[in-house]
């Protein structure tokens, strides 16, 4: 049965619905951001003498050290993450019992909102209860739910998302999941402790050989396993930024017409995030320019996923 006009209530709770979720998508992005430098800092990105020693935590690990006290800017970082994660919490209940009692004419907002406090509540019980847990599977959860919930509170916050059907809705996919895989293997590179493994494609085709797979499987404890052993996780991502920018590009033509401005943020930002991933290795992977990487394939992500 087809959904009922809106009303001018309803109306009016969609734009309330939107406020509150461009602010919430502001402290959603400040969430990940700070998530993304407390998992970038627990990996050993940026560390001193870097790059030195990077991969010493890993190996201090496997050998059942104690594990080295936090500094202080980690200690706040977990403070502002955590009194971040409140106010969105709270946030989203609200916007939840908004669209609730909106009445006809907000399905599909209640519908995500319901999802956004869903994958809130599931970070919550994820971070208490794998605090502590070297698994990247850990890390994976965190870090795809943080994007999901940049995602919904996008697609609340904008415009109702252009119609695409056929060739234009397998496109949209396409990116989407190449973009997703793409993510995944960022997230492995820093869970496992293996962004310095290889350098390059040339030399990351040649590291692999011989490599063991194994270090794909996220449910895998990061072990100091000798040079190289994370070579796959860095060949593949490398490989997937090439799939990624290229089907990119072919999507953000194919919705020029549809969606113009969306269109070319998604091309300027895949171009800036194929260019930032080069200066990366240039650079010798510094601490904020990773951040950064961080941050635009959340962006990236978030913006393809209001299409669909």
């Amino acid at each position: 049965m087809p959904e009922a006009r809106s009303s001018p209530s309803a109306a009016r709770n969609r734009r309330l619905l939107v406020r509150l979720a461009r602010v919430c998508m502001i402290l959603v992005l400040a969430i990940t951001t700070l998530s993304a430098a407390m998992r970038l800092t627990k990996a050993g990105v940026g560390c001193a003498p870097w790059p030195q020693c990077y991969g010493q935590a890993a190996s201090q690990s496997a050998g059942g050290a104690d594990p080295a006290p936090l500094s202080d800017a980690l200690v706040a970082e977990r403070l502002a993450h955590r009194v971040l994660a409140l106010a969105a919490l709270a946030l989203i209940v609200v916007m939840l019992a908004l669209a609730l009692r909106a009445g006809p004419g907000l399905g599909r907002e209640r519908l995500e909102t319901a999802l956004l406090l869903a994958v809130t509540l599931f970070l919550a019980v994820l971070g208490r209860l794998g605090a502590q847990s070297p698994l990247p599977a850990i890390a994976l959860g965190n870090l795809l739910g943080g994007f999901a919930m940049l995602a919904l509170c996008l697609r609340l916050a904008a415009r109702r998302p252009v119609a695409a059907g056929g060739f234009l809705r397998a496109g949209l996919w396409l990116v989407f999941l190449l973009l997703l895989a793409q993510v995944l293997l960022g997230g492995m590179a820093s869970a496992t402790q293996s962004i310095l493994d290889c350098q390059g494609w040339v030399e990351c085709a040649q590291a692999i050989q011989g490599q063991s797979w194994g270090v794909l499987d996220p449910w895998r404890r990061p072990e100091a396993a000798g040079a190289a052993a994370g070579a796959p996780v860095q060949w593949l991502h490398r490989l997937g930024a090439i799939g990624v920018l290229r089907a990119g590009l072919a999507l953000a033509w194919a919705l020029r017409h549809h969606d113009a401005r969306g269109a070319a943020l998604l091309a300027v930002g895949l171009l800036a995030q194929f260019a930032l991933g080069t200066l990366l290795a240039a650079s010798g992977f510094a601490f904020g320019l990773v951040l950064l990487h961080n941050v635009l394939a959340a962006l990236l992500l978030a913006l393809v996923a209001r299409w669909l």
